[in-house]
């Protein structure tokens, strides 16, 4: 299903209307101690650290962005693993039928030793007990996600119809113990289920690929404890005013006319005014610039993160901010000078990319979101 961008300062990212945005724990991301020890990759961590339950909730935050990317996003994405989840440790539904409807099954291996047949054919069996069973649908897609997927297996998820005869191969054994707790009715209907199932629903991404798309997403810095990507360079101010601008802009304008006399209504009248201009100009870069930050720490950290930095900010400006001046122009100048000498948190993992520029342009989005205010006459 296509989305539409999301409007306003956020359009980056697709929004779906009627889809359910799934809740995740926001936490502060501190910055990785200095250590002479190398820290481990994003992979060691998964191979050689994770238990079970962290592989589980690692798998639910890469399903989800995987949904949000690839043109069909899932309505809602359930962690099922535990005693009774009939072979889905995570259901990812495309409607809102859920598991009634279609859907997709991802099955959480972590193991020390790859991911063999002998693991994956009784999880099989399981999801064709549960369709017989009458406990879901058959998913349309049924991923086995594990740190190492043993070569016979990958080879065999690569050519289904050689799959299915391996899978018949063992299920059809004399000593075969795959199905044998079931009933013999229950049997011989998972085994005519199966024959008539295409077995290009079984798959399995390896773990780059995995990392790779969850590297995309704010949990990356809070799952790994490595340094952040590097930050691109902030784009210059638009010449024109966005809409988004408006609040900040207009408190620019009342402290210029306030000190000068003047009786600007518009951000062109200001940048055609030779005593204002460059210093519009310079706000304007220095709100840009904060917005590049905001929407680096959107993509690579947890929200609180970023609130974290912009909420220390606000507790020392506001004590300037609210202080007694004869101008506005007064007010807005002692804020910045403040802002500009502040050291962000440095257990904070941003910290080491934020520039005095930001620092300024955080200023202007605290006036934007009306926490700050240059001229206060007249406010009650």
């Amino acid at each position: 299903m296509a989305g539409e961008l999301e409007p306003g300062r956020d359009g980056a990212r697709p929004i779906f209307e009627g889809f359910p945005k799934l809740k995740f724990p926001s936490v502060v991301v501190v910055a990785p101690p200095t250590q002479s020890a190398p820290i481990p990759t994003p992979k060691q961590y998964l191979q050689y650290i994770f238990n079970a339950d962290d592989w589980e909730d690692f798998t639910v935050e890469w399903v989800h962005e995987l949904g949000m990317w690839s043109g069909r996003p899932y309505v809602r994405v359930q962690r099922m693993g535990g005693a009774g989840d009939r072979g889905a440790d995570v259901a990812a539904c495309l409607t809102p039928q859920g598991t009634a409807g279609e859907w997709h099954c991802y099955q959480c291996k972590h193991y020390v030793k790859p991911l063999g047949q002998a693991d994956a054919f009784p999880e099989m069996v399981k999801i064709f007990t549960a369709k017989v069973l009458g406990k879901y649908e058959l998913p349309t897609r049924y991923i086995f996600v594990a740190p190492r997927i043993g070569t016979t297996l990958d080879r065999l998820l690569l050519n289904p119809p050689q799959l299915k005869e391996e899978f018949f191969t063992a299920w059809d054994d004399a000593d075969s113990k795959l199905g044998t707790k079931l009933t013999p009715d229950v049997r011989e209907s998972v085994g005519k289920l199966a024959r008539v199932t295409d077995f290009s629903m079984f798959e399995a991404p390896n773990l780059d690929e995995i990392l790779e798309l969850h590297a995309a997403t704010q949990h990356h810095a809070r799952r790994f404890p490595q340094q952040l990507k590097p930050r691109p360079a902030a784009d210059p101010a638009p010449p024109d005013q966005r809409a988004y601008e408006a609040v900040y802009v207009r408190k620019l304008l009342d402290a210029y006319n306030e000190k000068h006399g003047f009786d600007l209504e518009t951000l062109q009248q200001a940048r055609e005014n030779g005593k204002v201009n460059r210093h519009l100009t310079r706000q304007r870069e220095a709100f840009f610039h904060a917005e590049a930050l905001r929407l680096f720490a959107r993509d690579s950290v947890p929200d609180a993160t970023y609130d974290a930095l912009e909420s220390d900010l606000y507790d020392v400006v506001i004590e300037i901010e609210d202080r007694d001046y004869d101008l506005g122009h007064d007010r807005m100048d002692a804020v910045l000078d403040a802002a500009m000498v502040h050291q962000p948190n440095q257990h904070n993992i941003l910290a080491p990319v934020v520039k005095k520029k930001d620092l300024m342009g955080l200023c202007h989005h605290l006036a934007n979101d009306d926490r700050l205010t240059w001229c206060k006459e007249g406010m009650q």
